[in-house]
């Protein structure tokens, strides 16, 4: 499809709700952005583009200068049928293509949906493909209330958006096995509760690290001290068996010179 003005650079994804996701370059800038291409030939009602049109126009009137949310720069359209919105965008790549998160890096997701709940904003599809993480580390969620419009979920709550973080904590962040058990069954319903038990996790992952690195320093001691106890062992040994060679080359000396004061007494006497 040709976008007037873009190239498009590469095509991130697409689903079965008409959404399609670009990667794009501006023509007269070389500018990069994001791309969100929504296909409503199979949707006969127009009031679902008049639904999208409002809602992106609600979202770029809260959401303009924040840094884990894209600010819309464009909403325009290809022809009736095909609407988009131009989103800011900097070099990285989606979750789905970087396979985890680092702990800084959950923190910043977190507080992305904090942002939007804050802000009236219930995201319903916070999944791999939206996460876009940053060349240096920024994480920045894309893709905030499509879902009620392109998949029909009206009724979505904040609930929903804190048990798809839960989901994608687990699956892509270094959380434990038993803290992403135990997120799930605390069930929290507010982004501040997820916050809460994210950091007792931390806490305790925390004081797990410290207490390996403990560990580790006492064997490491305890490693030096045997060590240590080797070389002393070793050359008290040294030390024993050169004596012994001393005083068996004295007692041999000894001998010898008794032989031979023996042999010069009996040479004068006879």
């Amino acid at each position: 499809m040709d976008i007037g003005g873009f190239d498009i650079k590469r095509k991130l994804y697409s689903n079965e709700f008409g959404l399609s996701v670009f990667e794009v370059v501006e023509k007269e800038t070389g500018k990069t952005f994001i791309l969100r291409l929504a296909d409503f030939s199979n949707k006969s009602m127009d009031f679902k583009k008049a639904q999208w049109n409002q809602l992106q126009e609600e979202y770029r009137t809260v959401i303009s200068d924040y840094s884990h949310l894209p600010r819309i720069e464009q909403l325009a359209k290809v022809d009736e049928d095909h609407l988009f919105i131009l989103l800011k965008s900097e070099e990285g790549l989606t979750l789905l293509e970087k396979g985890s998160l680092e702990s800084d890096e959950v923190k910043q997701l977190v507080a992305a949906v904090k942002h939007l709940h804050e802000k009236g904003i219930i995201h319903g599809s916070i999944s791999a493909e939206n996460i876009w993480i940053t060349s240096n580390g920024r994480v920045i969620l894309y893709g905030a209330g499509e879902a009620k419009i392109l998949e029909g979920k009206p009724r979505l709550g904040a609930v929903s958006d804190i048990r798809q973080l839960i989901r994608i904590i687990r699956m892509h962040s270094d959380i434990s096995e038993s803290a992403g058990e135990m997120l799930a069954i605390e069930n929290p319903t507010t982004v501040e509760e997820l916050e809460g038990l994210l950091a007792n996790a931390n806490q305790k992952i925390a004081i797990r690290d410290d207490n390996r690195l403990a560990t580790f320093f006492e064997r490491k001691s305890i490693g030096q001290k045997q060590e240590a106890d080797n070389k002393r062992k070793k050359m008290l040994s040294t030390q024993q068996g050169e004596t012994r060679k001393s005083r068996n080359r004295q007692i041999i000396l000894g001998g010898v010179v008794g032989i031979v004061l023996l042999f010069l007494v009996v040479y004068f006497l006879y």
